[in-house]
């Protein structure tokens, strides 16, 4: 028989009480980014938790280690702000044989924030093209298929990177591109909260910026579609004018190809302009 692992990135925890916290009711790995480096293993009931922790930064890194330690039959990825409903092990896998070819599905997580999240209300096979809204915790993988094809997660976006989110959606197009059949499913595994995010600062120089990596990074000879994708939808919930979305974007991509972060970029155009001033002072 089938059997899941949930495979959770967290921060700075010190036992298991994220299990309670969870609701987790399966076997579970927390790859754990904390203080020095150990391994330490709970069971509970019938189940069983592992919690890698290391020193190391970033959620790329962090979703990887937890992949590495990874033996489940069915993976499904998570943060530690999810709660998942009474049951899920069973709806989950029961998900997968009622679409038997997919490798990835794609599930529902409640939320009350305004940030909310697209909304899966069939059954449907995800391509690249449609893949970008959805976040790493609402995927379950099959970890034969997902080693097979040697898939990871990039360790240069998402939190506490060089470059702020996109790593789910860039674990998607390469799970897409590298032949793995990606399907969305309108079952409501758990709750999440929104409210708190730790890259999100608004729709200001910097999200931009990052919106432009990602896509040199994702689609490199469409870039410029993408540009303008999300200038028509996010140009109203932004201060900035057309010229300064699209200079934004353009230095990011540039920079994801010299490998300059933000910081790097305006640290180096703040000097430059403090320059040209004072030859013209």
């Amino acid at each position: 028989m089938s059997r899941l692992e949930v495979l959770c990135a967290t921060m700075h925890q010190t036992d298991f009480s994220k299990i309670e916290e969870m609701n987790i009711q399966s076997d579970v790995v927390f790859a754990n980014q904390h203080d020095g480096h150990s391994y330490n293993e709970y069971r509970f009931g019938q189940f069983i938790a592992r919690m890698i922790t290391t020193d190391q930064r970033g959620v790329g890194k962090n979703r990887n280690a937890a992949l590495l330690y990874a033996k489940g039959d069915i993976c499904l990825f998570a943060d530690d702000d999810v709660r998942y409903i009474n049951g899920y092990q069973d709806l989950i896998l029961a998900a997968f044989q009622e679409v038997p070819d997919a490798d990835v599905l794609i599930f529902n997580l409640d939320s009350g924030e305004v940030r909310t999240q697209k909304k899966n209300h069939t059954i449907k096979r995800i391509r690249i093209w449609n893949a970008l809204k959805y976040g790493a915790v609402r995927i379950a993988v099959k970890l034969d298929s997902v080693q097979k094809r040697n898939i990871w997660f990039t360790t240069l976006f998402g939190g506490g990177c060089k470059y702020p989110s996109g790593e789910d959606s860039l674990w998607l197009i390469e799970a897409a591109r590298k032949g793995l059949k990606i399907y969305a499913h309108p079952l409501v595994i758990g709750t999440i909260s929104m409210q708190d995010s730790t890259w999100f600062k608004g729709y200001d120089e910097e999200y931009f910026f990052g919106r432009g990596a990602w896509a040199q990074a994702a689609m490199p000879k469409t870039k410029y579609a993408m540009f303008f994708y999300y200038i028509l939808r996010l140009r109203r919930l932004s201060n900035l004018s057309f010229q300064t979305m699209i200079r934004m974007m353009c230095a990011g991509a540039k920079c994801f190809r010299e490998g300059v972060s933000f910081g790097e970029w305006y640290g180096k155009s703040s000097a430059k302009e403090v320059n040209n001033q004072g030859e013209h002072s």
